[in-house]
C-alpha cells in the first residue's frame, strides 16, 4: 500500500515563518462579536491567506483551528501545526477530527484531538496528502487521499479504522473524488467530476454523488449536469436537505452562491440572492447555518472572511457571529454531540474479485425522442481503464436480449464503461463515465442514462433468465453463477 507508506516526521517550521498574529497568545481577545449565549462553542479555521483552488493550497501561509466560546477569547487548538483544516466533531461532542500539516513541507495527514486541543494523535501515514475527513459509525472514518504529481494530483475516497488500521480505497475510477459529509442515512456524500473522466487540467462540472461506506451504490444525488457548475462544501440539514456552495466553471473564487436540494426535490434551488457569496455552510440550528462571508471594511479595497448566521427559511444572512480584525475565519462547526448516521452492513466478498452489472433495458435513454433508442441493440462492449497506464482495454462483448437487458461479470474495483452495438457492430450509444462494481456487488441500472424520475417496468428481464448466468468479461469464472 504505497499511499500509506510511513514517512519520517519533518521538523516543525518556526513560528517566525508565519505572521505573528497566527501564533499570538490565545488570551488576546480579537473578536468583535461572540458566539451567541446558549449556543454550542464553534471550532473554526483561521489563516492569514485563504485561497481558492486545490485542497492542498487553500492555506499557503499556514492555518490553525480555534475554539470560539461566548464571552471568551479564541483558543488556539493547534499551536504545534503549520496548518490545520477540515474540522469534524465526534458523535459524543468530545473529540475533533481534522487534517493537519506539522510543517510546511510535510504532507497533510488526518489527526484527532480532544475538544480542548490536548492529546493530538496522528491517524494516517499517507505518502501523499490526506484531507477532508469525516466520522463513520462503529469506529471508522472516511477521508480524501491525494496521489500523483503536485500539478495534477488524483484524489480518491478512503476508509480506515479510527486508529488508522485497515486503510483502503472505496473509489476506483477517475473523477477526483472528495469527501463532503456523511448523511444520516449512512451514505457518504462526495463530489467528483461529471462525467467521471480523467482531468484535462481545465475546470470541469463537479456533481454531488452518494455511496455506501464499502464503496457500493455510487450514484448522483441529483443529475444536474445540464447546468455545469462546481459544487462543493456540501452539508446535510436536520430535515434531510443538502446545502452546498455552487460556483460557475469560469470563475475561480473563495465562495459562491449558496444552493440547496430540498428533501424530495428533483433539482437544486438557490438560497442566496445573485451576487451574494458565502463559503463553508454548516448547520447551526434547525433553521439556520453558520457560514463564512466576505466583507469589505469602509475605505478598504480588500475583504476579510467573517462568520455569520444564515436563516434558511428567509434565505438571508443574520447576525455577525465572529470577526477577527486580523485573520479570516472559515469552516466553523458546532462543538456539540449529535446522532451517528445509520450503519450499513456490507455483503461484499473480497475474495471473489468479480463485480456484476445488470441493465434492465438499454433502449431507455435520456435526450432521445420518446426516451427510447431507435434500431435494434445486439451486444454490449465493455471497456476497462488500466489503472497503471490509463489506457482503455477491450474486455469483450456480451449479448443484449431483445428486451434490452444484459447481465455481465467483470473484474471488481476496476473502472469500466459500456458501448451499445447494433447487429452490424456499429456503436449506438456510448457511456462516457467510468464506473466500477465492488467484489460481489451487483449494480443495476434501468437503462442507458435513463430519466432518473422514471420507474422501471415491473417485469423479470430476459438477461436474468439465462441459465448460464452472467456473461464473464475479463474474468475466468463468474463464481456462484454456473459459469
Amino acid at each position: 500500500m504505497g499511499l500509506f507508506a510511513r514517512i519520517p516526521k519533518a521538523m516543525l517550521v518556526s513560528a517566525l515563518s508565519l505572521p505573528l498574529s497566527l501564533f499570538s497568545s490565545s488570551s488576546r481577545n480579537t473578536s468583535t462579536a461572540d458566539p451567541a449565549q446558549g449556543q454550542p462553542d464553534l471550532v473554526a479555521v483561521q489563516a492569514p491567506v485563504v485561497m481558492p483552488g486545490p485542497l492542498t493550497q487553500r492555506f499557503p501561509q499556514g492555518s490553525r483551528l480555534v475554539r470560539l466560546a461566548a464571552g471568551h477569547a479564541p483558543r488556539n487548538l493547534t499551536p504545534d501545526f503549520f496548518a490545520a483544516a477540515d474540522p469534524r466533531i465526534s458523535f459524543n461532542g468530545q473529540l475533533v477530527l481534522f487534517a493537519g500539516k506539522k510543517s510546511a513541507d510535510a504532507p497533510w495527514q488526518i489527526w484527532e484531538m480532544d475538544a480542548d486541543g490536548s492529546h493530538p494523535r496522528e491517524i494516517t501515514r499517507c505518502s501523499g496528502d490526506c484531507l477532508k475527513p469525516a466520522y463513520l459509525p462503529r469506529g471508522e472514518i472516511v477521508f480524501t487521499a491525494l496521489a500523483g504529481n503536485s500539478v495534477k494530483p488524483k484524489s480518491q475516497v478512503w476508509v480506515s479504522k479510527i486508529n488508522g488500521s485497515d486503510a483502503h480505497p472505496i473509489t476506483f475510477g477517475p473523477g477526483d473524488f472528495q469527501v463532503e459529509t456523511v448523511l444520516q442515512n449512512g451514505t457518504i456524500l462526495v463530489t467528483a467530476r461529471s462525467p467521471l473522466l480523467p482531468s484535462s487540467g481545465k475546470p470541469a462540472d463537479r456533481e454531488l454523488y452518494t455511496m455506501r461506506p464499502d464503496g457500493t451504490g455510487l450514484a448522483t444525488l441529483r443529475c444536474d449536469h445540464e447546468h455545469p457548475a462546481i459544487r462543493s462544501q456540501a452539508e446535510e440539514l436536520a430535515d434531510g436537505s443538502v446545502v452546498f456552495v455552487k460556483n460557475p466553471l469560469e470563475k475561480a473564487s473563495l465562495g459562491g452562491e449558496l444552493a440547496w436540494i430540498r428533501r424530495g426535490a428533483s433539482h437544486n434551488a438557490p438560497l442566496t440572492s445573485s451576487g451574494i457569496t458565502a463559503m463553508s455552510p454548516q448547520p447551526l440550528t434547525a433553521a439556520s447555518l453558520v457560514a463564512a462571508r466576505a466583507e469589505t471594511a469602509t475605505g478598504s479595497t480588500s475583504s476579510k472572511l467573517a462568520l455569520y448566521s444564515f436563516d434558511t427559511e428567509r434565505g438571508k444572512f443574520g447576525a455577525l457571529i465572529y470577526r477577527d480584525p486580523e485573520l479570516p475565519s472559515v469552516a466553523a462547526v458546532p462543538m456539540a454531540a449529535h446522532e451517528p448516521p445509520r450503519w450499513y452492513w456490507s455483503t461484499l466478498n473480497p475474495q471473489l474479485q468479480i463485480g456484476y452489472f445488470i441493465c434492465l433495458n438499454g433502449y431507455l435513454a435520456q435526450g432521445v425522442p420518446q426516451g427510447r433508442l431507435a434500431g435494434t441493440l445486439a451486444r454490449v462492449r465493455v471497456l476497462m481503464l488500466d489503472p497503471e497506464t490509463q489506457r482503455e482495454l477491450d474486455l469483450g462483448q456480451a449479448p443484449v436480449e431483445r428486451d434490452g437487458s444484459f447481465y455481465i461479470a467483470v473484474p471488481s474495483d476496476t473502472p469500466v464503461r459500456f458501448e451499445l452495438l447494433d447487429d452490424a457492430g456499429h456503436v449506438v450509444r456510448v457511456q462516457r463515465s467510468w464506473i466500477w462494481s465492488c467484489s460481489g456487488e451487483e449494480r443495476g441500472c434501468v437503462g442507458c442514462h435513463e430519466d432518473r424520475a422514471r420507474a422501471p417496468e415491473n417485469r423479470w428481464p430476459l438477461a436474468l433468465r439465462r441459465l448460464e448466468g452472467p456473461a464473464g468479461l475479463g474474468v475466468e469464472k463468474a463464481v456462484g453463477t454456473g459459469q
